[in-house]
């Protein structure tokens, strides 16, 4: 069965080749397989490869210069969008890792949560108070533009020593970010220097567009190909003359 297989597959490869030949050198059968039109045949022949060779040259060096284009243009947008990144991950930090929760304030690494209202621990300043005649304690939260937040806790339910621990707590957090800050603010003006700069650097894309424009013109004004095209043409006018049939 696998014989047969095989004797079937190379029936068709041959069928398909004969018919392949025919097409390509187009008059009969005389013209496409005998020894005797055989200087004809290279004749048509060399004259499509040269065709053939100077276009895939031109094919082949016009797509590495626009694939220098592209890689240029890659390499600056990836700098760019990783700078872009970088300041903004700075410049709006995240809340952080949950720390602590006394009553409706949420402690976080970077933030304060009070009812839903975020205020950055950057800044903060933190009060304590208590009011000993109802045994009432309250944290003040003081931002650096004045905005002042309260918040009450029943002695009952919130001992004094706990609250007041909770606002050294928040105290020493918002020093620590202030820290964090500064270190940050020195961080984010390189990386603006480092953002004007990548955005400016667009000497590699000119560069590749450049080659890119004197590969296509060079390749316009050159008459290399066209003379090998009106080659081709010539042999098919021969070929046409020989069998009545031009080819393709």
């Amino acid at each position: 069965m696998i014989a047969i297989w095989w004797v079937v597959v190379v029936m068709a490869l041959g069928a398909w080749w004969t018919v392949w030949r025919l097409v390509r050198y187009p008059g009969g059968w005389a013209y496409a397989f005998r020894e005797e039109h055989r200087e004809a045949r290279k004749a048509l022949e060399d004259a499509r490869g040269a065709v053939r060779e100077l276009r895939r040259s031109a094919r082949r060096e016009k797509w590495q210069a626009l694939a220098e284009v592209r890689r240029a243009e890659w390499a600056y947008r990836s700098r760019v969008r990783q700078a872009e990144s970088e300041l903004e991950r700075l410049r709006t930090p995240h809340r952080g890792a949950r720390i602590e929760q006394l009553g409706r304030i949420i402690l976080h690494e970077h933030t304060v949560l009070l009812s839903d209202d975020e205020v950055p621990l950057a800044g903060l300043h933190v009060r304590f108070e208590l009011a000993r005649s109802t045994y009432v304690s309250y944290v003040y939260l003081t931002q650096p533009d004045g905005r002042e937040r309260m918040e009450r806790y029943d002695g009952k339910e919130f001992p004094e020593d706990a609250v007041r621990r909770f606002s050294v707590r928040i105290q020493n957090a918002a020093v620590a970010a202030n820290g964090l800050q500064e270190r940050g603010t020195d961080k984010i003006r390189a990386l603006e220097a480092e953002l004007r700069e990548a955005r400016q650097a667009t000497e590699p894309i000119e560069v590749a567009h450049e080659r890119l424009e004197k590969t296509r013109a060079r390749y316009d004004a050159d008459l290399t190909l066209p003379q090998a095209r009106a080659a081709l043409d010539d042999a098919r006018h021969v070929w046409q003359g020989l069998t009545g049939r031009r080819p393709l």
